[in-house]
This record gives C-alpha cells, sequence and structure tokens, in this order.
C-alpha cells in the first residue's frame, strides 16, 4: 500500500509541475497477435486505438487514432547476453476528428532495429530505433504528387529491464522524436502528414509486463509525452519550447502462436 501512495504523490507532483502546459489525459490499446514460425522468425498483426478524457485547452477528442502493425520480425542471438531483432513492419495511422468529421490518414513503413543487452540474469539494457518512414499522407492528396512523397522520423528508446520472477518484468526509459528527413513539397505534420524537421516529442516510460500463461501477457504503461513542434496543433510559441503535455496510460494485451 505504501509503495502505491507514493507512486501516486510522484504522478501528482509530475501534473501539478506541469500544469502551467497545455495538458491531455489520454488512454492506449494495442492488440499484438504474433505467429512464431520460427525461433528465428515472428510475424506480428497489432491493432490500436487511443482516445482522449481529458484536455484543458479544448473539447476531448474523443477516439482521436486508429492504427495498424504488419510484417515481419528477424531475430538474430549473437551471443547469450546479446540480442538484435529486425521488424519491418507496414504502418497505418488513421486520426478520426470529432470537430469536423475529417479522416486524415497515413501509409508508412517502420524499420525498427532492437537490441537487447543482459547485464546481469534479471537485468537487461534495451534500445529500440524507429525510422518511421511516411510515404502517403491523405493530407496532400490535392498537392501535385497525389499524396505520395518520403519523410524519416526517428524515435530512439533506451530501456531498462528488471525481471522480478518468470512472470513479472519491470521497466522504465525514454524515447526521442527526431524529424530525420522532411518531404520539399510538402509541409510537415506529424501523424497525418510528412514528419518536420527537428525534435518533435519526448515520452518518459514506465511499465510492467506479467506473463498471464507462456502464450499471453499484459503490459500496462504509463507514459508521460510532451511535444514541442508546431505540428502539435497547440499553442504559438516557437518550436523547441512544449506545446502539450499528455498523461497516457498504455495497455497491450500480446498473445503469442507457436506454429512450429
Amino acid at each position: 500500500m505504501k509503495k502505491i501512495v507514493v507512486v501516486i504523490a510522484l504522478l501528482c507532483a509530475v501534473f501539478t509541475a506541469a500544469s502551467a502546459e497545455p495538458i491531455a489525459g489520454r488512454m492506449w490499446e494495442n492488440l499484438n497477435f504474433t505467429v512464431l514460425c520460427s525461433p528465428d522468425l515472428a510475424f506480428t498483426v497489432m491493432p490500436g486505438h487511443r482516445w482522449e478524457f481529458a484536455n484543458n485547452t479544448a473539447s476531448t477528442a474523443d477516439t482521436y487514432f486508429e492504427e495498424l502493425f504488419v510484417g515481419p520480425t528477424w531475430t538474430f542471438k549473437l551471443s547469450d547476453s546479446l540480442k538484435i531483432k529486425l521488424p519491418i513492419w507496414y504502418y497505418y495511422m488513421g486520426f478520426p476528428t470529432k470537430s469536423s468529421g475529417a479522416y486524415p490518414f497515413s501509409h508508412n513503413l517502420e524499420i525498427l532495429p532492437i537490441v537487447e543487452y543482459k547485464l546481469a540474469p534479471a537485468l537487461m539494457l534495451s534500445s529500440r530505433s524507429i525510422f518511421h518512414n511516411t510515404f502517403f499522407a491523405s493530407i496532400n492528396g490535392s498537392s501535385s504528387n497525389g499524396g505520395f512523397g518520403w519523410s524519416t522520423l526517428l524515435r530512439e528508446m533506451v530501456l531498462v529491464n528488471y525481471s522480478l520472477d518468470a512472470s513479472l518484468t519491470v521497466f522504465a526509459g525514454d524515447e526521442l522524436f527526431v524529424g530525420l528527413l522532411t518531404d520539399a513539397n510538402c509541409a510537415g505534420v506529424y501523424g497525418p502528414g510528412f514528419s518536420p524537421s527537428g525534435i518533435d516529442e519526448n515520452r518518459i516510460i514506465a511499465g510492467f509486463t506479467y506473463k498471464i500463461s507462456p502464450e499471453l501477457s499484459i503490459t500496462p504503461q504509463y507514459i508521460y509525452s510532451t511535444t514541442y513542434l508546431a505540428s502539435a496543433g497547440v499553442g504559438n510559441a516557437a518550436n523547441g519550447s512544449p506545446k502539450l503535455s499528455a498523461h497516457n496510460f498504455y495497455l497491450t494485451v500480446t498473445y503469442l502462436f507457436k506454429a512450429f
């Protein structure tokens, strides 16, 4: 009970410290269905949904984002301590807009190498680098290129993972979003459009994974996100200052099907 009280107090302190900035409260859900084709190859289908339940700058957006990941993951075990994973996934992003009824969307290619290094039997350091490549954005459909183009955004996440037992692992870390390559023919708007250049967002992450069975697990997370670019659509400050901070509660349910 004391630990729960401490966690709640810390969250309240973070909320109070950030209250001068625009604040939103959001819930994210993903269902991860992965087929293990061999010890080195898996195939994932993962739909997701996000909704907003609080916003101190405007009316809540309700459902504001829908997504779908589809693709293979290759695993390379280099030693007992070092493992590299290489997912290459198609990524659909849809943005329902309650105020206007519009539904902008984008098609993307995700290349996300993951490095996992065991520092001790129960302690692991992991690095995930998502190269988020947008090749079609519906909001640019009236442009001369018909909505097609190319931009690349890097999402660099570092996590520390600690296994309390065979079923429960806790983790914490940080993820930084940086626009690397923009499309000169299209205005940069992360998500519905092509990524702008510069630091877009930062996420502070804490959560745990609980294995209900060898096949089924749940991963609840708390993510404190801060968006910096004007593409956030909030505030008038120049790029580099916070535009929107959000308290995100994220739940992933994973089912693994072994096909070999």
